[in-house]
């Protein structure tokens, strides 16, 4: 076959050249379209499955918690006190702490609006409204319907007629009666507006929709406010598809739409994301018509221009080729040289700056990348530093809440005060903003002062020498605390007898904030001293933590590498001390108002 082409005219042999050509290139954008359809709806399905599900796991999340408040308040010593008691006192007495917890609970979560503990038929805690006792009746009913379950918490979406409203509850099953072998029942009923105003709020990419739909086909919620025509109809073919809705979430296609449905767990609700057909296959149809296009203009090219490319180009473009083919790793010790005066010759010079080029840059990304690698590395060491303290700040709240509520019933009114500091100290430290206010670090400082006198009886004498005027400048968050806490913990506290903390901060220049930590304690030896000083001035940000170093050293040292990483060396942190007589620790930053950014990277802060 190859000899028989041989034999034919150059013009024959461009011909076939271009009728082959535009076959392949016709296959090729049938092969191409096809594939790019399939990742285009594969892409559309993934988005629709992230997003959905991402829906039910903040549903699921709410669920869960309902059921662990439920599960709390049905199974305590106060409920099972309350049940198995004879006396009336004692029935009283247990009946207002059982008032009391339920009021607790429902303070510490906003979507409660109402915790009912009950028999199903004399005895009612917690009802005081008519919608109260018409949820009594419509879980009594069930329950003797057999329609309850007994061995977990259970979610019933009830639909009240003569209020003209849907109650969302969760029933447990809690203590029997020791003494009737009764059983009774909290009834937790909830407003679901926390996780429904999720899909309220969800982006409408992709000209998609998201729906909350309920065992009736009723719509809960969507991400959009109005419907069109278009859109209802997407919504029935969606609601008919039920088979398709199960916890792990499934597709179902028509000619109309692609839709992913999945079951929320407990609740017997559907999360359902649509994205019409016309709007997978829009992207499609711009492909096929520049494929259309780029056809009509590569028969153009080719027939046209064939003979002169051949003559003009294939020379040139052969011995490129062959350069590019030999070159391999050895790139940057082979250049091409073309003696043509045409465009390739100017490409084949283009060719040898690209690898002249690329000599220079790989020398320049490999120091680069060592640079960034050192940078990412110290950041992930604050980031696995900030987690390894991280606690989950909703139980902390809840914790404290509980504690203070329990100080101020006591009579304890010391550690209501410690609790408020704490929880005041816990929502500072977790707050997402890097940089804050001085006023609100020295803020933090006096929470955790107050449980230290508080502690210590009033031992310490604090002093707050802080100017006005830098109050609303832009410090780092928890750069101060853990200074004056090392000031009171190896300092004061070792001291026998009183002690005074000062807390200064002033301006240093037009540009510096300079703050100073300064107690009268045990203070240091001059070996320890030298040892933190060498740490200090032998210091890298981006290297390993010193190893030798003091536990109190290497606080001051961390803090001091922080600085320096944040705004660079000319900041950081230098201390004075002697044994018996007191520490000083002074601190200077740059001076960054509150208008200022406080994102800014090691390159382009002063230095």
């Amino acid at each position: 076959m190859l000899g028989k082409v041989n034999h034919l005219k150059l013009k024959s042999q461009l011909l076939i050249l271009i009728g082959l050509s535009i076959s392949i290139i016709i296959l090729l954008q049938t092969i191409s379209l096809s594939w790019f359809g399939s990742i285009n709806r594969r892409n559309y399905s993934e988005f629709l499955k992230d997003a959905s599900n991402q829906l039910v796991t903040k549903a699921v999340s709410f669920t869960t918690d309902i059921d662990n408040i439920a599960t709390i308040t049905s199974y305590n010593h106060i409920t099972n006190q309350f049940i198995n008691t004879q006396r009336i006192d004692e029935l009283l007495r247990f009946r207002n702490n059982m008032e009391l917890m339920i009021e607790s609970i429902m303070l510490s979560n906003r979507s409660i609006s109402d915790i009912l503990i009950t028999d199903l038929d004399m005895i009612n805690i917690g009802a005081y409204r008519s919608e109260d006792f018409w949820v009594l009746s419509e879980i009594k009913r069930r329950y003797l319907n057999g329609e309850i379950r007994m061995d977990q918490p259970t979610h019933y979406v009830l639909d009240d007629p003569e209020h003209g409203r849907v109650f969302y509850v969760c029933v447990t099953k809690s203590f029997s009666s020791l003494i009737t072998g009764v059983p009774f029942f909290t009834v937790v009923i909830y407003n679901a507006d926390s996780f429904i105003s999720t899909i309220s709020s969800l982006q409408s990419n992709y000209n998609s929709l998201f729906i909350i739909a309920d065992t009736g086909g009723n719509i809960v919620a969507s991400n959009r406010k109005h419907f069109e025509e278009k859109d209802k109809k997407l919504i029935r073919a969606a609601l008919t598809a039920k088979k398709t809705a199960s916890l792990s979430g499934g597709f179902s296609s028509s000619e109309h739409s692609l839709v992913y449905q999945r079951s929320i767990r407990d609740l017997n609700w559907r999360v359902i994301g649509i994205i019409p057909n016309v709007e997978i296959d829009k992207d499609l149809f711009a492909l096929k018509q520049f494929a259309f296009l780029m056809g009509i203009v590569i028969v153009a090219v080719l027939t046209a221009f064939g003979f002169a490319i051949y003559r003009s180009l294939a020379t040139p473009i052969i011995k490129m080729a062959r350069f590019m083919n030999s070159i391999g790793q050895n790139y940057s010790s082979q250049r091409l040289v073309l003696n043509k005066a045409n465009e390739i010759s100017l490409l084949a010079r283009a060719l040898n700056k690209m690898l002249d080029n690329i000599d220079a840059m790989t020398g320049a990304v490999v120091a680069s990348q060592e640079k960034l690698y050192k940078a990412e590395l110290a950041k992930k060491r604050a980031q696995f530093s900030a987690f390894q303290s991280q606690v989950n700040p909703h139980f902390l709240y809840n914790t404290l809440d509980c504690i203070r509520g329990i100080a101020l019933t006591r009579g304890v009114p010391e550690i209501s005060e410690i609790a408020t500091a704490m929880a005041k100290i816990f929502r500072y430290s977790i707050k997402e903003n890097n940089d804050v206010k001085v006023g609100d670090e020295i803020g933090c400082i006096k929470e955790y002062i107050k449980i230290i006198q508080i502690r210590q009886r009033n031992r310490f004498v604090i002093r707050y020498e802080i100017e006005e005027k830098i109050m609303d400048g832009l410090i780092p968050k928890m750069i101060l605390q853990p200074l004056v806490e090392n000031a009171v913990f190896h300092g004061l506290e070792q001291k026998k007898g009183a002690g005074t903390l000062i807390i200064g901060g002033y301006t240093a220049g037009s540009s510096t904030i300079r703050f100073t930590i300064e107690d009268d304690g045990k203070g240091m030896s001059a070996e320890v001293l030298a040892e933190i000083r060498n740490s200090l001035a032998a210091g890298d940000p981006l290297e390993d933590e010193p190893g030798g170093t003091k536990k109190r050293g290497l606080g001051i040292v961390n803090i001091d590498r922080r600085i320096k990483l944040l705004y660079g060396r000319s900041y950081g942190l230098s201390i004075s001390s002697m044994e018996q007589q007191g520490t000083k620790v002074i601190i200077e930053l740059p001076y960054a108002g509150e208008h200022q950014n406080s994102s800014e990277t090691p390159e382009n802060r002063p230095s």
